[in-house]
């Protein structure tokens, strides 16, 4: 098992997220920053990208580029508080080219699919538990 862990903190209208030892900076939708939205599409892109990367080189495939983008959509009214409506992505929809010449690219990317973390991640149910500190902002004195 390996367990990741990600610190994060508001600041004004940003949360400051600590990954790696690099800080990364996210905002609401309408601001200049990535929404978590956003981070979570990248995150999932680049997870395809570098499982297709990586299987590629376990089974010796020559790859020559892989790219692509990634698009997923969302109902604000969910996030807004509408109970009709999930606050989550609603679709998610990858794009991505690959240039090879080995014919077995294919299988490479059959396994892909099925070995990429994120997109497994997304598509089943996750266990999620959310632990609340709450502190009432005063200093105890004694």
């Amino acid at each position: 098992m390996i367990t990741f862990t990600v610190e994060g903190k508001l600041q004004g209208d940003i949360v400051r997220a600590c990954v790696a030892g690099k800080e990364i900076e996210i905002g609401l939708m309408g601001s200049d920053y990535p929404t978590p939205e956003e981070v979570l599409l990248s995150s999932a892109l680049s997870c395809m990208i570098l499982t297709i990367y990586y299987i590629a080189k376990e089974r010796n495939v020559k790859v020559n580029n892989i790219e692509g983008y990634i698009e997923g959509t969302m109902d604000p009214r969910g996030f807004q508080g509408d109970p009709e409506v999930h606050p989550g992505l609603l679709e998610v929809n990858y794009y991505i080219t690959v240039e090879s010449e080995d014919r077995r690219i294919n299988e490479i990317l059959e396994q892909s699919i099925k070995r990429c973390p994120l997109k497994d991640t997304l598509s089943r149910p996750v266990k999620i538990n959310v632990n609340w500190d709450i502190r009432n902002g005063k200093e105890n004195k004694t």
